[in-house]
């Protein structure tokens, strides 16, 4: 019995004295943990050819949510189709990765998706590639 009554008054405790949380996205009682996962992000992309091969290089903050990289391609700059696909590493912070196929004798246009674990998507900037230039 005894302890029954310390559990309808811890409830009752939790209930009626929990501060009131002034935002309205959060759940009741919800509190941001100190160990709130940050998705990855793309700090920068950048691409070459270096001996007759498209390289592209590209940095990564919170490296260790990033799950995979989808590199995609196109010849237009709007339909982008799925060329590789780069597993991201458990390093912790930054990583730098890399891609590299056979350049072609095209003007082609990359972008660089990044999955999170977490499933959230960014994408990089266009990143163009000319041989002729």
């Amino acid at each position: 019995m005894i302890k029954f009554i310390a559990l309808v008054s811890l409830v009752v405790t939790r209930v009626f004295f929990h501060p009131i949380d002034t935002n309205p996205t959060t759940a009741p009682f919800a509190s941001l943990s100190q160990n709130e996962i940050v998705p990855a992000k793309i700090l920068s992309a950048n691409a070459e050819i270096k001996n007759n091969k498209v390289l592209l290089n590209w940095n990564v903050s919170e490296n260790e949510t990033a799950d995979q990289f989808e590199v995609e391609k196109s010849t237009d700059g709007i339909n982008f189709k799925f060329s590789a696909l780069v597993f991201g590493s458990e390093k912790t912070k930054t990583e730098r990765y890399q891609f590299f196929e056979k350049a072609g004798k095209k003007k082609m246009l990359y972008r660089i998706k990044l999955i999170n674990k977490n499933k959230e998507i960014e994408y990089s900037s266009i990143l163009e590639i000319n041989p002729e230039a």
